[in-house]
């Protein structure tokens, strides 16, 4: 059991791990201050919509975590639109852009992270957009109109989604990927093809092991692709999605232990006992000393929680089984565990044309599970994950044994 925490408790990022963290220090008792700093102009709110629906035509109301009002009555001090410029460690002070000044006793850096940009000429051309803030996606919502060409580079995640957004609305979609199959990091040559099959289907001109090289401004407002093999594009919008870098300048200028993003304990807690951090600007030192970072929605929240609780002196010990899912078309892709290299892929055809995809070690472990539109198998599947369960490859094959029995 550490500290118990008194006096202060201060948030740099209102994001999605910020929200939860202040929501947590509140449900969990704290009584003390609250302070927490936003670089946006909005409560926080989720993130996850921002590549779904809020890029349809006509946009749902943002969810937030924490409306201004809530924000009121749990007497949490949001400041708006404010930026942290630097931490003083040692008077346990932030100082803020227009030179305030912030106690605190307890620091919980939740920075998130920038779009990452490719290194190529034109990458600051006024066809490109990104897509990290409801800012993002509102620009985009309005440049993804019928017959606009749509250059999408990335075939991850965010690509694929702002992909099928595009076409939704019958846009013209090129996507590029410099790797030789989509969403690489996260899921198997499987999931790549079934995903790859879906947006050629819906009409996207898929290209893998495509690169661009530079980007030059062509109109009033588009521009034209050059790739490495020499061919061009003309289009209207490239909206780039190869990924995210840690906002972690902050820490860094405060002396943290920082590797890829800013390095935390299972406790949550950075080179500074006082100092904690969460979500997508963090790397969590395993237990074999290896960084783990995890860029999703699930794990802000769940690591903005666990923070909190961390933050006012409670046990903690911060275990994550990844979760992600996404909505790309009529098609729920959902994913978990640890996706990387496996011994065996195992696939079982679920209900209503869905698929199940079981990822296996050495042993017939279980370390990730892989679901396209069968949300009902992932239930089980999800559960088997967290527990290491091994499988038995043949049962599981079979659609017509229960997926319950196929756990050895």
């Amino acid at each position: 059991m550490g500290a118990e925490l008194t006096g202060s408790a201060v948030i740099v990022g209102a994001g999605q791990a910020g929200g939860w963290a202040a929501r947590t220090l509140r449900s969990e008792g704290f009584t003390g201050r609250i302070v927490l700093i936003g670089d946006e102009a909005v409560p926080p709110y989720e993130r996850p919509p921002l590549s779904k629906e809020q890029l349809q035509p006509v946009a749902p109301a943002l969810p937030f975590l924490l409306t201004q009002e809530e924000l009121k009555r749990q007497d949490i001090e949001w400041l708006a639109g404010a930026r942290c410029a630097r931490i003083d460690r040692r008077q346990r002070i932030v100082r803020l852009a227009d030179d305030s000044v912030i106690d605190y006793d307890r620091l919980l850096l939740s920075t998130g992270g920038s779009a990452r940009l490719p290194a190529i000429d034109g990458i600051d051309a006024r066809c490109v957009q990104v897509l990290r803030t409801i800012e993002d996606a509102t620009q985009l919502r309005a440049a993804l109109r019928p017959g606009a060409r749509v250059l999408v580079v990335g075939g991850g995640w965010i690509g694929l989604e702002v992909a099928a957004a595009a076409r939704a609305v019958q846009c013209e979609v090129t996507l590029v990927e410099v790797g030789k199959q989509l969403c690489a990091r996260t899921g198997s040559s499987h999931l790549s093809d079934y995903l790859a099959a879906l947006h050629l289907e819906r009409g996207v001109d898929v290209r893998l092991g495509t690169q661009i090289v530079a980007l030059d401004e062509a109109g009033e407002s588009g521009c034209r692709a050059r790739f490495m093999d020499g061919a061009s594009l003309d289009v209207d919008l490239v909206v780039v999605g190869i990924g995210l870098v840690p906002n972690d300048e902050l820490a860094r200028a405060a002396d943290l232990v920082c590797d890829r993003g800013i390095v935390v304990d299972r406790q949550c807690r950075t080179s500074d006992a006082s100092i904690f951090a969460a979500g997508d600007v963090t790397a969590l030192r395993t237990d074999d000393g290896t960084l783990l970072r995890l860029e999703s929605w699930q794990n802000a929240q769940d690591q903005g929680i666990a923070a909190a609780r961390a933050m006012l002196g409670q046990d903690v010990d911060y275990r994550p089984v990844p979760y992600f899912w996404s909505q790309q078309y009529d098609r729920m892709v959902q994913i978990a565990g640890h996706c990387g290299p496996v011994a065996e892929i195992v696939v079982r055809q679920a209900a209503a044309g869905g698929v199940a995809i079981a990822e296996l070690d050495a042993d017939a472990r279980l370390t990730s599970a892989i679901c396209i539109g069968s949300p009902r198998e992932f239930r089980q599947l999800r559960q088997f994950v967290g527990a290491g369960a091994r499988i038995d490859r043949a049962r599981f094959a079979d659609a017509a044994v229960k997926l319950s029995d196929t756990a050895v």
